[in-house]
C-alpha cells in the first residue's frame, strides 16, 4: 500500500453492486471540490491502493483505466475512505494539471441547467500562488517579500 493517509480499506468487505462496481467520488484534497464520480471494481481499488494513483473501471470500454492515461491529468491519492454502508468510496486527490473532466474542466460538475459555470474560488491555492510569485519576483514594497526575507521565525510568529 502507498503512504497516503488512509484507513484500512477492506477490499473484500466493500459492498459492490450486482456488476461488481462501487461508486467512487473524487475530490480535491485541499479544498474539497468534488472533481468527478467514477466506478471502481475490486481490481481497480486494489491498483489504486497499491500505486497511490486512481484507477477506475470503464463501463463503456469494459476495462480498467488509470486516470490521466492519455491526458496526463493523473490523480495522486491523498486519502481514501468508504461510507457507513461500505457501498461508496470517497477519494481525496492531488489533481495534476487541475483538470479532472474529459471535457477540459476542473470538475465534471461544471454545469447548471446546461450552462457552464465558473468553478468556486480556491482561496488557499490563490494565496499560495501569490506567495510563490512574491518569492520568485521580490519587491521591497511587498510585505510578503519582507516576511519571506526575514525567515521562518518571523513568518511563524506572524501566522500564529
Amino acid at each position: 500500500m502507498s503512504s497516503f493517509d488512509t484507513v484500512s480499506i477492506p477490499v473484500d468487505q466493500i459492498q459492490y453492486d450486482s456488476q461488481g462496481l462501487v461508486p467512487a467520488i473524487v475530490q480535491d484534497y485541499l479544498d474539497g471540490t468534488v472533481l468527478m464520480m467514477a466506478w471502481m471494481n475490486r481490481e481497480s481499488l486494489q491498483k489504486t491502493l497499491a500505486t497511490g494513483r486512481t484507477w477506475f473501471w470503464s463501463r463503456s470500454r469494459q476495462q480498467l483505466w488509470p486516470k490521466g492515461e492519455t491526458s496526463r491529468h493523473v490523480q495522486h491519492v491523498k486519502s481514501l475512505r468508504y461510507d457507513c454502508d461500505s457501498d461508496a468510496l470517497l477519494i481525496g486527490v492531488e489533481q495534476v494539471g487541475d483538470i479532472a473532466c474529459h471535457r477540459g474542466e476542473r470538475s465534471c460538475f461544471h454545469q447548471v441547467d446546461g450552462q457552464i459555470i465558473p468553478p468556486p474560488a480556491d482561496t488557499i491555492s490563490q494565496v499560495f500562488a501569490v506567495i510563490c510569485d512574491r518569492q520568485a519576483h521580490p519587491s521591497s514594497s511587498s510585505y510578503t517579500c519582507q516576511l519571506l526575507a526575514a525567515g521562518d521565525n518571523k513568518i511563524l510568529k506572524k501566522i500564529g
